[in-house]
């Protein structure tokens, strides 16, 4: 009687662990999927698939921007610029907030510097993207 006691009581808690350690874990596999699309529609220039992704995870992409990083490419709309996608650029700018694009981002400079940075080396393509961020600013 002790040992099914004891049995009922392993088999409640780690019942019970899987509960509450699965959502989190869910819940953090859902948000780097997340991420990962993002990232993936920044480089496609799909802006009305990044609406939609974001829309059906009910998430706003000022709340979840700061902390979006596309590998080691930086921000996101770092890799809209690279890409040259410039109507997922304009989404990004449009909702990703004032401050969250002043952010500075792991070299020290904010999405405006990089892109002033990559028309100064030459990069004349990348002026529309500078014009587009300082629109916001």
């Amino acid at each position: 009687m002790k040992n099914n006691l004891i049995i009922k009581s392993v088999l409640t808690a780690g019942l019970l662990s899987f509960i509450l350690i699965t959502p989190h874990q869910v819940k953090a596999d859902s948000l780097q999927r997340l991420a990962d699309n993002l990232c993936e529609y920044a480089k496609t220039d799909n802006r009305a698939s990044m609406r939609k992704k974001l829309k059906g995870a009910r998430m706003k992409l000022k709340a979840i921007y700061p902390a979006l990083v596309c590998g080691s490419e930086g921000s996101l709309l770092r890799v809209a610029v690279v890409n040259n996608a410039s109507n997922a650029a304009k989404f990004i700018v449009s909702k990703a907030g004032k401050k969250s694009l002043k952010g500075v981002e792991k070299d020290g400079k904010t999405a405006l510097q990089y892109t002033e940075g990559l028309v100064a080396a030459g990069d004349a393509s990348k002026q529309a993207f500078v014009d587009i961020i300082q629109a916001k600013m």
